[in-house]
């Protein structure tokens, strides 16, 4: 199955639609893996790590097992032990398993398309158990759901001049996407609130952001758009751009992928353009090289990690399958690679584990990370 292919029936799985045989594919399905190798190892060293990776791979194969390396990012003078320690661990995982689930352990599956839509009256429909069709009705604005759980709202004529604030959340192992009132459309990632008008007047277009979002904004120079986040403004005429600023987060982070944004933050304003990101920190706002790739990965049906630390990777293994993660490890290793989010969270982290720098052990919805 091609990438390509993955894609098509992931996006058919969160709209629940697969047949049994092809969630039988999706979990079958092989993710691409890499080790890269430090310049400061010699090249008959890398040739000879590489040929018995290649045989440790092959030995793994005629087991019938699918594992995925990782690349691991520390100093040089550490890292051919730690590519020892991998090569030893794909030759006895079976003997020293470095993942270890309770007993009886209910399986922990992967995120889908749910969230709650909160109407400016209070109300609440939970978009995953909603019909299609029109599910609310308010000053004038019919908001829809449609046959593939879209969300999307058609404004007819005002009622009231009042303006009528809704706002749509997902919760730790959920995502949603919708097209707001003026066409543009967004993706929505896990443990995320949007906050916006049902209709946009006046001579802005302006939305609040807890969390992640991929937005596609539909053009309208004289109406530009804005996106609020954690202490964060993006503003935009008719572009495409992943906005991540969730609270526990150290960055808030806009990446560009088409166009050009002006991030503002703290008095100070960067202008991107294309394969550019803006940060915002403790240190202030500044402008770096983007991951495009990486950012966009949970919208693309991935977790890709490029030099991240393990905090960083559970936090997002946290949100996506809605687990409670308990640190007990010193590591300060960064990690580099990528895996399916389809899959369920054992597979995720015998991943990880196949690196033998770091241990995992599963208690109902808590995951407990160890050296």
């Amino acid at each position: 199955m091609t990438k390509t292919e993955y894609l098509s029936l992931y996006e058919k799985y969160l709209k629940g639609n697969c047949t049994p045989e092809e969630i039988e594919a999706l979990q079958d399905y092989s993710d691409d893996f890499s080790l890269a190798a430090p310049e400061e190892i010699s090249p008959e060293k890398v040739e000879l790590l590489y040929s018995r990776l290649k045989l440790a791979i092959q030995d793994k194969e005629r087991t019938k097992t699918r594992p995925l390396y990782w690349r691991i990012s520390v100093a040089a003078s550490i890292v051919l032990l730690l590519f020892a320690g991998l090569m030893y661990s794909l030759h006895s995982i079976q003997q020293a398993p470095a993942l270890s689930l309770a007993k009886e352990v209910k399986p922990i599956y992967p995120g889908s398309n749910k969230a709650v839509l909160t109407l400016g009256d209070g109300r609440t429909i939970i978009l995953n158990n909603a019909g299609n069709g029109e599910i609310a009705s308010e000053n004038g604005t019919q908001v829809r759901k449609d046959s593939d759980g879209l969300l999307s709202y058609q404004v007819g004529e005002t009622i009231s001049e009042e303006l009528v604030y809704n706002t749509v959340s997902t919760p730790r192992g959920g995502q949603y996407s919708l097209i707001l009132p003026d066409g543009s459309k967004v993706w929505l990632n896990a443990e995320t609130k949007l906050k916006f008008p049902n209709r946009f007047v006046g001579d802005k277009r302006e939305v609040d952001l807890d969390g992640e979002g991929y937005f596609e904004i539909a053009k309208n120079k004289q109406k530009p758009f804005f996106v609020k986040a954690n202490g964060v403004s993006v503003k935009v005429l008719g572009t495409h751009f992943n906005v991540m600023a969730y609270k526990d987060e150290p960055v808030v982070r806009t990446t560009l992928v088409e166009g050009r944004v002006i991030m503002s933050a703290a008095g100070q304003s960067v202008y991107l353009i294309l394969g550019q990101q803006g940060l915002f920190s403790k240190d202030g706002l500044m402008v770096s090289n983007a991951d495009v790739e990486g950012d966009l990965a949970w919208k693309n049906g991935y977790f890709v990690f490029n030099d991240e630390s393990l905090g960083t990777i559970m936090h997002k293994i946290s949100r996506w399958y809605n687990v409670d993660i308990d640190m007990q490890t010193t590591n300060k290793l960064s990690y580099t690679g990528s895996v399916s989010r389809f899959k369920n969270i054992d597979e995720v982290l015998k991943v990880l584990s196949l690196t033998g720098t770091v241990k995992f052990k599963i208690e109902g919805r808590r995951v407990i990370v160890s050296n």
